[in-house]
């Protein structure tokens, strides 16, 4: 016959229970903080426009048998048989993905689920990015299209996309979505799943190109398509261009065969003034940023640039000569030389110590006022090996 615990044993046993179930509680409750925060992390990843119910996932397979004439054409389509992919995360699986979790519709039929017609062009584009943002999400976010460039110009008035606030919560503009140029539920001849051609898009919305383009303000239209230099999905560069203007057009011309009749060696002297009021055919080769690139400070000079022009002109010596000679430095300098210039000892040792803080930009420094073969004749007078200037 077994015998019964005394109560002291009772007690010792329920202390050992206690003992290894205190000893097990961080284990549980790092398990239960590590599945809250994947659950969280999911539904971060969804977008909230396809949140908003507190519904299941079903499968596409049940949205087919009720959508069966809808979801026999779509499932057809490459990008559709992609998503139908078992490999991927339930939330970016099939119908689903974009019309959100379906439990509560399959009971209900209408309503609680996702009509895109009722959502906004930016709950849209999100959906699209849910997959796309390794390729597309901070581009697309820093160009016009997504409204994210503060103070760009604005799309023209064509009928694509919707009068919204941009990202920048100030200016209403005509933003297009994913959706207005590329085909989710038909099947299309065209890469991409664009509903037209390229360029045909870009001027639902960009018409004002056509006559920019007759004026010589924009690259012809009828030899190439928008989007060998524009990139649609990309706003990191001013313009969404693939590359900086010029760049662009060395891909195709020698530079030598574009460049204007006008832009002679007296042109660049004069151009700034030519053009202060109106540079759109500045820009349409150079750039908004054209004149700061090529100028290499920004141009035209701000009020009182005169008293600090030294700094400019240390960090890149040559910039003045682009547009000035030494005649007019010496209207001012012939009677001010620079303040390292008054030293007692300069002429002995102070224009060497300067001439090496300088390092590379030395030479272009002192010939901003000086002839080089000044040096040379002065390092010969006094028998100083021009090595040693060196």
């Amino acid at each position: 016959m077994a015998r019964k615990a005394t109560k002291g044993q009772r007690t010792m046993k329920e202390q050992w229970r206690q003992m290894r179930w205190a000893k097990g509680l961080p284990f549980a409750a790092g398990l239960l903080a590590l599945v809250l925060t994947a659950v969280m992390v999911a539904e971060q990843k969804v977008p909230s426009s396809l949140r908003r119910w507190n519904a299941r996932y079903v499968g596409s397979q049940v949205c087919m048998e009720c959508h069966h004439e809808v979801a026999r054409v779509w499932a057809s389509l490459p990008h559709s048989q992609w998503m139908l992919d078992a490999k991927l995360p339930t939330h970016l699986q099939g119908c689903e993905a974009c019309h959100g979790p379906g439990s509560l519709h399959v009971v209900a039929r209408k309503g609680y689920i996702v009509a895109w017609e009722k959502l906004s062009v930016a709950e849209q584009n999100a959906i699209c990015l849910q997959c796309h943002q390794t390729v597309t999400a901070d581009k697309w976010h820093a160009s016009p299209h997504s409204g994210g460039q503060i103070g760009s110009r604005q799309m023209g008035s064509g009928q694509v996309g919707r009068w919204e606030t941009g990202a920048n919560g100030k200016e209403k503009r005509r933003l297009p979505a994913c959706t207005n140029c590329h085909e989710v539920h038909l099947p299309v001849q065209r890469r991409w799943m664009l509903k037209a051609n390229s360029s045909s898009l870009c001027l639902r919305c960009h018409a004002d190109i056509t006559s920019k383009a007759r004026q010589g303000e924009h690259h012809p239209l009828d030899k190439t398509q928008c989007a060998a230099c524009h990139d649609a999905h990309d706003g990191t560069v001013d313009g969404m261009l693939k590359a900086e203007p010029l760049a662009l057009c060395d891909r195709c011309h020698q530079r030598s065969d574009i460049l204007p009749a006008d832009h002679t060696a007296e042109f660049r002297k004069a151009h700034g003034k030519r053009f202060a009021k109106d540079d759109r055919r500045c820009a349409a080769c150079h750039g908004r940023n054209g004149c700061d690139r090529c100028h290499g400070l920004p141009m035209p000079h701000s009020q009182g640039f005169a008293t600090h022009h030294t700094e400019a002109t240390r960090a890149q010596p040559s910039t003045c000569q682009n547009c000035h000679d030494q005649n007019f430095c010496a209207k001012c300098h012939a009677d001010a030389p620079p303040v390292s210039h008054d030293a007692p000892d300069y002429a002995s040792v102070g224009h060497a110590k300067e001439f090496r803080q300088f390092g590379n930009n030395a030479p272009a420094y002192c010939a901003t006022c000086h002839q080089p073969r000044q040096c040379d004749d002065c390092h010969r007078q006094k028998g100083i090996p021009l090595e040693v200037r060196r």
